[in-house]
């Protein structure tokens, strides 16, 4: 299950995080009602895909959207080459559950990225790979042990 290998993840890189349980949520807007403290400083991962090739988890703070051409560039392709991915795909070939969408790469074929907006924030909490779980840890950490890199990436 891709939750026990995030987790490995964390307890491999040696940074302090938290992990926190609560409630299933499946969107943001159910976060908000549910666990309201976990929303604040909160990191959407959005799925892409380049064509049939890599994966792309793009990290953004919780209410920003993504810049398509901006991604496109940031990952060194053409905008026709990326490709935005359903939840239930998502779930089906990452093992993510909807809402649990983390910024980490699970397997080889998978890149990382942040926008930059995210870089000044402190602690973020983010998916886990399972709905009722959310991790908590500082930014920079994070973009260290996902090898993320930060980039402009939203309107």
């Amino acid at each position: 299950m891709i939750y026990r290998h995030v987790l490995q993840l964390l307890e491999k890189s040696g940074a302090t995080y938290r992990m926190h349980c609560h409630e299933p949520v499946t969107t943001i807007e159910a976060a908000r009602r549910k666990v309201p403290h976990l929303t604040h400083n909160l990191l959407k991962t959005i799925v892409f895909r380049i064509k049939d090739t890599a994966w792309i988890l793009a990290a953004v703070n919780g209410d920003a959207r993504i810049h398509y051409k901006k991604l496109a560039d940031a990952v060194g392709v053409k905008r026709k080459a990326l490709r935005s991915i359903s939840p239930d795909l998502v779930e089906s070939e990452l093992g993510f559950e909807i809402g649990g969408v983390g910024p980490f790469p699970v397997r080889p074929d998978i890149r990382v990225v942040f926008d930059q907006s995210v870089g000044k924030t402190g602690n973020v909490f983010c998916g886990s790979g399972r709905n009722t779980r959310t991790v908590e840890m500082d930014i920079a950490d994070l973009v260290a042990l996902t090898g993320g890199s930060v980039h402009s990436l939203c309107r």
